[in-house]
């Protein structure tokens, strides 16, 4: 057998630490420099080290901060229909949305289709990067129709759509329908989330339904891979 490439001794050795405790969940590891100081690598091979832990889930990296141990994820369940915000206060983390769009368009046919609505008609067009615990975790495009919600602003979009639809509008949210599929990230949805180009995302639409039976919004989600999992319960 071969040697073991070195980027695998380093990656093993951070696992062998999650392991045993010596390393926890938010701990910061060593900066590149020292790494490559300490294996006397090159920054190369230990970038390729962190690189696949954190494409691992193992890690994380805070823009501007360094690279964190992750061994605890968000748990979205598939079943159920539970907000964002709801999400992070159940895990007792932090939450703060920040727009990037909020402008009035014209439906194109997949949007009209998906929110019952005539090609041509004005949805609200919301982008929003939502955080926990300030790591950005999620990036949100939003269509909603304004024959529905006339007086949209972008404040409620600041912090929960789904309470201030049933707590100030006291309309009652019923189902959704959604998809998931892993995709590589983008460059513009690797900004948004502070990752690495071509990272593994959690992708998913969902078309959410009043129990009028009217959909009120779509959206296209894409979730961080190394801060979420997904977890779906079946019965026979």
């Amino acid at each position: 057998m071969g040697k073991t490439p070195v980027y695998q001794v380093i990656e093993n050795d951070i696992k062998e630490k999650i392991k045993k405790g010596e390393l926890n969940h938010g701990d910061m590891i060593n900066s590149e420099n020292e790494l490559k100081d300490m294996y006397s690598v090159s920054r190369m091979t230990v970038r390729q080290a962190l690189n696949n832990l954190v494409n691992e889930g193992y890690l994380y990296r805070h823009k501007g901060k360094g690279t964190f141990v992750n061994n605890i994820k968000i748990e979205k369940k598939m079943q159920g229909l539970i907000g964002f915000t709801e999400e992070m206060r159940r895990m007792n983390k932090k939450v703060r949305s920040k727009i990037l769009t909020f402008e009035q368009i014209s439906a194109d046919d997949e949007v009209a289709s998906k929110l019952f609505l005539e090609a041509g008609e004005e949805v609200y067009f919301i982008e929003r990067i939502r955080f926990g615990d300030d790591i950005p975790v999620l990036f949100e495009r939003l269509y909603i129709p304004k024959r529905i919600f006339k007086d949209m602003n972008q404040k409620v979009m600041e912090s929960s759509f789904y309470e201030y639809i049933e707590n100030t509008l006291n309309i009652k949210i019923s189902h959704c329908v959604q998809t998931l599929e892993a995709k590589a990230a983008n460059p513009r949805v690797a900004e948004m989330l502070e990752i690495q180009k071509a990272s593994p995302v959690l992708y998913m639409t969902r078309n959410t339904f009043l129990d009028r039976g009217f959909p009120f919004e779509y959206v296209k989600a894409y979730y961080r891979a190394d801060q979420y999992r997904f977890i779906q319960h079946s019965v026979r």
